[in-house]
């Protein structure tokens, strides 16, 4: 089965677990799937296993505590030591696409708030200026915080994982992460200076062109399976 398929079943079949087990395989399926530079499909193949293993175990009585033992983290983390890595091109192919996905958003907010404020509202002016050399540096810094976001994002979940902290102390440390994420990305084009001339395009050309890479997407996530 493909990936798609595979957490479509599990999903199914984990309503059959009782509330108790539910909540404890659940934890441990975001804790492995978390784990990064992992294949998606081995880990979902692993994650359907140790399900179907649970479910057998429930039949004859027994918990998830006398499956897999009391320390939780400890069994998920020597799991994800055996499931092979993800390999290089299909990283690097998700990467892009990623990124991609990123700017298409980006470019179509900006295009189309830009032009809604300017024509509603006549805030702005309704063109977008830019010199080549810093936009290039600015949408590369925004790439890396955002790949630099995913990475501490997929930590803090493992983290958080079987955590006995309150909701709300999670609740801040997600606040204060989230803040730091987005005031960096409202600065980082304030500190990078203009090098070299000037170009205008009209707002709404940022909307098209987002709408148009977003478009784009859609077949190659289809095709190699990153919409999953």
């Amino acid at each position: 089965m493909e990936p798609k398929e595979i957490i479509e079943w599990n999903n199914k079949k984990r309503e059959e677990l009782t509330e108790h087990n539910q909540k404890i395989y659940e934890e441990m399926l975001i804790y492995i799937r978390a784990g990064s530079n992992k294949s998606e499909q081995q880990t979902e193949e692993v994650l359907l296993e140790l399900l179907e293993h649970l479910l057998d175990a429930q039949k004859e009585g027994k918990s998830a505590e006398e499956i897999f033992g009391s320390d939780f983290k400890a069994y998920c983390d020597d799991i994800i030591k055996e499931i092979p890595g993800e390999k290089k091109k299909k990283k690097l192919g998700f990467g892009i696409y990623i990124a991609l996905k990123y700017l298409a958003i980006i470019s179509g907010v900006t295009g189309v708030l830009g032009f809604a404020l300017s024509n509603f509202f006549e805030i702005g002016s309704g063109e977008f200026t830019f010199t080549p050399l810093s936009g290039t540096l600015i949408i590369a810094l925004y790439l890396a915080l955002l790949f630099l976001f995913i990475k501490i994002a997929l930590k803090w979940i493992q983290m958080t994982s079987f955590s006995k902290k309150k909701k709300w102390i999670e609740f801040v440390q997600l606040w204060l992460f989230c803040s730091l994420y987005f005031g960096l990305f409202y600065l980082i084009p304030k500190l990078i200076p203009s090098i070299g001339p000037k170009i205008s395009v009209p707002v709404i050309g940022l909307g098209v062109l987002g709408v148009v890479i977003y478009i784009i997407t859609i077949p190659i996530g289809r095709k190699y399976g990153y919409t999953n």
